[in-house]
């Protein structure tokens, strides 16, 4: 779990991927929703874009938002589409 957490973190602060190249070249998203990527107490927002299950693009909607030491995540693991 922490793996894929810290490789959307990553992706995020390098900028996302390029969802206008995916549009323009047809793929195109179907549906787009927020969710915070959290690592430990330590959240992102970001915008999502899918096409059915996959994913096309996350883009950084938010700085980072930082939680009392003992706080937990309690959303279950979900698939980001």
């Amino acid at each position: 779990m922490y793996k894929r957490l810290l490789v959307l973190l990553i992706i995020g602060f390098v900028g996302g991927l390029d969802v206008k190249s995916a549009v323009d070249d047809g793929i195109g998203w179907d549906r787009t929703w927020t969710t915070a990527i959290c690592e430990g107490n330590r959240c992102v927002d970001y915008l999502v874009y899918c096409n059915g299950a996959e994913v096309l693009g996350i883009d950084k909607i938010s700085d980072v938002v930082v939680f009392g030491d003992g706080w937990v995540d309690k959303r279950e693991e979900k698939d980001l589409c």
